[in-house]
């Protein structure tokens, strides 16, 4: 219940007159404003304000790029001005912040932000899954399990992947290898942002018994029953969203605390020996 108000909250504006735009691309905004200038400061180098600029939009739209490119038709951003105004008057708003404030701790906003982020995440994933409706995509992409997978990891991962690859937060961009592709960087957690996507894209649509993924409900017994409404499954994706980013700020903090730990062992070693000696 509170899932589905939270879903439906990011749907309607944040002030009717102030500021009309949604408060689900406004908080998308603001976090990837967060993360891109933690990497800006990671960088230490300073942008103008053009590569500042496009250089976060992209990370933002990325996704939203992404998405609508696998489905053949034209992103928002393209024909419409509201996400420039939103995501711009947003950016504005926190580059000013922190020119007074110093940015908040990268692992300390992770893990207190885990559900805001696996919120806005699944928030993504099911919009992007909304446009299987529009006419002009492809029926043999809507029939495809494969595609609702392809679908939900870009609109997940797309602003991710985009940034990184170009590495917008640098003064001189340049394509690279994305960073899932690079020597020591694969692995389940670090990944997550592409593969959840799609696993959520997955369970949304067995949850609702779309057509895709009729053969697939049919070997699972315990799903041969009514489909789950779309309210209901609207939650249980965003559920399951924010418990595998959850898991993920698990395991990397328990894994950062790991190293601590093993030094501090081997430190105590040398004394406790010679406790023993004594």
């Amino acid at each position: 219940m509170m899932l589905s108000t939270a879903l439906a909250a990011l749907g309607t504006p944040v002030h009717k007159t102030l500021f009309p735009y949604p408060w689900g691309p406004t908080l998308h905004a603001s976090r990837i404003s967060l993360v891109f200038h933690t990497n800006l400061q990671a960088s230490g180098t300073p942008l103008s304000w053009g590569a500042h600029l496009f250089g976060y939009l992209l990370m933002c739209w990325g996704g939203s790029f992404a998405s609508h490119f696998l489905l053949g038709i034209p992103s928002p951003q393209i024909y419409a001005l509201g996400p420039w105004i939103n995501y711009t008057m947003v950016h504005l708003f926190f580059t000013a912040l922190f020119d007074y404030f110093p940015l908040p701790d990268s692992t300390l906003t992770n893990t207190v932000l885990f559900p805001l982020d696996g919120l806005l995440r699944a928030n993504s994933v099911i919009l992007a899954l909304s446009h299987l409706k529009n006419p002009s995509v492809n029926p043999l992409l809507v029939a495809s399990p494969l595609f609702h997978f392809l679908l939900g990891a870009a609109a997940s991962s797309g602003g991710g992947l985009l940034g990184g690859t170009l590495n917008v937060w640098t003064p001189n961009w340049h394509f690279s290898t994305p960073p899932p592709l690079r020597s020591g960087v694969w692995g389940v957690w670090t990944t997550l942002d592409i593969w959840a996507g799609g696993v959520v894209a997955a369970t949304y649509g067995l949850l609702t018994a779309h057509p895709a993924f009729q053969p697939l409900r049919a070997q699972i017994s315990f799903l041969d029953a009514k489909p789950f409404s779309v309210r209901d499954a609207k939650s249980a994706s965003a559920a399951l969203m924010i418990l595998l980013f959850g898991l993920r700020v698990y395991a990397m903090n328990t894994a950062s605390k790991s190293p601590a730990k093993s030094s501090a062992t081997t430190a105590r070693k040398p004394s406790e020996s010679k406790v023993k000696t004594q």
